[in-house]
């Protein structure tokens, strides 16, 4: 690992505060800690500055692991050092002792000028026959028994005395001290590996709850997935931009799509009931929210039944993007004088291509609804025209803004031009059709 720390920690810069350090002004430049913060931010969203307390305080427990390792290394090296030096003590010792003996076995009992030699020589008659009375080998009590029985007995208490010197607890016994500090610190370590080994049992629980979470958190959006695909979600983004637009006109909007009709059918998922707020519904409108494509022949057969199931006079088709427009079909196009299609981005909602497609059904309705008034055919058509032609190019207009970036600002502000110049064409007809009421 590359490493370059840009500032020096100082006392004035490393603060200790109780349980807490303080450290002032550091800058880190080490390219693996850089990639851990940033893909734990990215892809588990965990803040910076908890990444790096946790490398702080990973790192402090493996430098103090380490430092308790390198002291049980040099404690082991110790007591195999000071056992060496006893061993060569004893041997030293032990050597010196035997060269004594020998020394004065030789004075004592040499050939020529041993002590022995020259009483044996005076006493040769007495001694010969005390020797053959105690050192006769054919006797239990002679005296070379008894020499090894007493040697046996010697040499087994001087044993037992030098095990119980090297075991005692005080001060006779020289490794004491070294000991109680080998005991103290195998008994350290001990509680240190207890204690960590408690620390790992405790990370393991929670990695186990994290994993649940996420696991949890994949089944969530899965299930929502699933409920999307089912139409749900995008049914209720698409009632509740229509509801207030049908509210400020005096419309009544119902979200109907769980709902069986009179009819038995649950095609026609919103149904707006035009003038319900006041009285009687002139007419009704039935919205079909889809986010999956259809063909062309499928998308005829829903509209068609979502008219008859719904009772409406007017069908249109919502779906979730451009690619989602049935084949062969145009979005915000008239079709056999009660159909449309109509796009509302669940991604980046814009009620304003549902709102220009449900005033002009609106108004077909009303229009449809009040054959016996005078209205001004000719001006109702050239309004409903102009809509239509500004609806289509304000849809080519949005179209261009998904794949047009570096013009994003021109096209909005034509597109808010072909949109006005809509609205302006709708309330033409609305207040044609209020004149003749």
């Amino acid at each position: 690992m590359e490493a370059a720390r840009t500032l020096q920690l100082t006392r004035e810069r490393v603060d200790v505060e109780g349980d807490s350090l303080r450290i002032r002004d550091l800058t880190v430049e080490d390219r693996a800690v850089v990639e851990l913060v940033e893909r734990r931010r990215s892809e588990q969203a965990v803040p910076a500055e908890d990444t790096v307390l946790a490398a702080l305080e990973i790192g402090a427990r493996v430098l103090d692991r380490e430092g308790r390792k390198a002291e049980v290394d040099f404690v082991k090296h110790e007591f195999e050092r000071v056992s060496g030096e006893v061993e060569r003590s004893f041997a030293e010792q032990a050597g010196k002792v035997g060269e004594e003996l020998a020394e004065g076995l030789e004075r004592f009992l040499g050939e020529e000028d041993g002590a022995v030699g020259k009483v044996l020589e005076s006493h040769q008659d007495a001694v010969e026959e005390l020797v053959t009375k105690h050192f006769g080998a054919d006797r239990n009590t002679a005296v070379q028994h008894q020499l090894r029985e007493v040697m046996e007995k010697l040499l087994a208490e001087s044993r037992d005395a030098l095990l119980k010197q090297f075991s005692a607890r005080d001060g006779h016994n020289p490794l004491a001290g070294f000991q109680d500090a080998v005991t103290k610190e195998v008994e350290r370590s001990r509680k240190v590996h207890e204690e960590m080994v408690q620390k790992l049992v405790t990370l393991e629980g929670t990695v186990r709850v994290l994993a649940r979470a996420e696991q949890a958190a994949v089944e969530i959006a899965e299930e929502r997935e699933h409920g999307t695909r089912k139409g749900r979600t995008f049914e209720t983004q698409v009632f509740e931009a229509l509801e207030p637009l049908a509210a400020a006109r005096g419309d009544a909007a119902s979200h109907v799509g769980d709902e069986r009709s009179a009819a038995g059918g649950k095609k026609g998922d919103i149904v707006v009931e035009i003038d319900a707020a006041s009285g009687p519904a002139k007419a009704r409108i039935a919205i079909e929210v889809k986010d999956e494509r259809l063909s062309k022949n499928d998308a005829w057969k829903v509209l068609n039944a979502t008219l008859a199931q719904r009772d409406a006079d007017f069908a249109i088709l919502a779906v979730a993007s451009e690619g989602k427009v049935p084949a062969g079909r145009e979005a915000l196009h008239e079709y056999e004088g009660n159909k449309m299609i109509v796009t509302f981005d669940r991604e980046d909602p814009d009620d304003r291509a549902l709102e220009l497609a449900y005033r002009y059904a609106r108004c077909r309705c009303l229009m449809a609804a009040e054959r016996t008034l005078e209205v001004d055919a000719p001006g109702v058509r050239d309004a409903a025209g102009e809509a239509l032609s500004a609806l289509k190019d304000a849809q080519k207009i949005r179209s261009s803004l998904t794949g047009a970036s570096n013009s994003v600002g021109a096209a909005r502000g034509a597109l808010d031009v072909m949109i006005a110049r809509v609205e302006v064409s709708l309330e033409r007809i609305e207040a044609l059709i209020t004149a003749a009421e």
